[in-house]
């Protein structure tokens, strides 16, 4: 019996994997419109397109810019950021700091197991998990918006360089 729980367990783990690396790949994966997956899938596949298009990064420095930044700096934020959604984070900020990127999450859960259940006094198990879910709902809506806002950025400067270059929109 135990082996079957385990076997479960290294089967979700896989297609989980599976489905972020066809994230990266651009591999056809469906996701409901309205889900973080949908989102971060196309801000992935647009950045990706970007990258493609933009063979010659520093021909954006001819471009205009457009607000406080200018395209070179978006473009390399835009990686950056897609770079830092596939693979959990800064890495190098954490070498920079002397930590193994393996530690920060054993030594993150144990900091938080160790401050109790709900971290709250006098609070109980379901207000407390009630609280947690609606602070989620509402990071997963920014999260959404942001990733909306970045696919189009990253959208908008694939277009400009293209007409920039007088490639084929």
């Amino acid at each position: 019996m135990k082996m079957s729980f385990n076997t479960d367990i290294s089967t979700k783990l896989e297609n989980s994997r599976n489905s972020l690396k066809k994230i990266a790949r651009n591999d056809n994966t469906e996701f409901s419109k309205q889900s973080v997956m949908n989102d971060m899938e196309k801000f992935v596949k647009t950045v990706n397109t970007m990258e493609e298009t933009v063979l010659v990064p520093c021909r954006l420095m001819n471009l205009s810019p457009e607000g406080d930044d200018d395209p070179f700096s978006l473009f390399a934020m835009l990686n950056d950021l897609k770079t830092e959604l596939l693979w959990a984070g800064d890495a190098e900020e954490q070498i920079e700091r002397g930590r193994r990127i393996s530690d920060i999450s054993d030594t993150e859960s144990d900091a938080s197991s160790a401050a109790g259940d709900s971290g709250i006094d006098g609070e109980d198990e379901r207000e407390s998990a009630a609280r947690a879910a609606a602070a989620c709902r509402r990071h997963l809506r920014g999260l959404r918006h942001c990733l909306r806002n970045l696919t189009a950025a990253a959208a908008h400067l694939t277009r400009s360089y293209q007409e920039e270059v007088g490639a084929p929109v």
